[in-house]
Formats: structure tokens, sequence, C-alpha cells
């Protein structure tokens, strides 16, 4: 590393450190705790969101399942990862996405979605793994 890259850097670092402890002593000597009422409001605000979020998982999901059982693996894995933003998931449909991923030929993502699917509980893709692995050679050997 040379000499001025160090000194940037160094420079950079103790400018930030310097920064954050001004903002740290600021927020610190304005800090209110919030009021029952407050802290309610957030509640409620956090549980309408879960629930929007809860909503558009569901929708995102079964629209992602229609385009899988027309055979649109493509617009299944679109929808799907507009269900999985939302921070909530299906086991299954990490393993589904493992199938669509197989079925264009990926591999690689294929595999990566069975052990998703496996980690979040669904067993069922231990026998897929295996099975994409043994397909994944085969492939490769045909093409």
């Amino acid at each position: 590393m040379s000499m001025k890259r160090f000194f940037f850097i160094s420079f950079v670092f103790w400018a930030s450190v310097s920064y954050a402890q001004n903002i740290n002593y600021t927020i610190e000597s304005t800090f209110q705790p919030l009021s029952m009422e407050e802290m309610m409001m957030a509640a409620h605000a956090n549980a309408y969101r879960q629930e929007v979020m809860k909503q558009r998982f569901e929708e995102y999901q079964d629209k992602a399942y229609n385009c899988y059982n027309k055979g649109d693996y493509n617009g299944f894995i679109f929808y799907s990862d507009y269900a999985l933003n939302t921070g909530w998931y299906n086991s299954k449909l990490y393993y589904d996405r493992g199938t669509a991923f197989e079925r264009l030929h990926d591999y690689r993502k294929a595999k990566k979605e069975y052990k998703r699917a496996l980690k979040k509980g669904y067993y069922p893709a231990q026998s897929s793994l295996k099975q994409c692995k043994i397909n994944q050679k085969n492939w490769k050997k045909s093409h």
C-alpha cells in the first residue's frame, strides 16, 4: 500500500470516528424516551406493516405459482423473488425455485435454492439436491 493511500485511509477513518462521536453527543444530549402513546402507535404501525407485507407475499406467491403451473419458470422466479423480498417466506417456495432453476438448466442456482429449502426445514429437498448434482453432470456431458 502506498503511503499516500495509507494516509488518506487513516484520515478518512479518523474523520468519520470524530464525526460519529459528535453525532452521538448531539443525540444523547437531546434524547427523550417515547411516551406510552408513541410506543403504542409505533407497535400498531409495525403490525400494520407486517400484515401488508404478508398480503403482498401471498399475492406474489399466487402469481408465481400461476406461472409455474403454466410452465413459465422465468415468470415463477420473477414473482417468487418479489414474494421473498417482502420478508416472508415458505420453505416449499425455495424448493420449487430450485426445481424451476433446474428445469432452466441453471444447476448452480438450483442447488443453492435446494440448500435454502433444507435450511428452512423442507427435507424433501435433500433427495432433489442429490439428483440435481447428477443431472448437472449428465447435462454437462451432453452439451
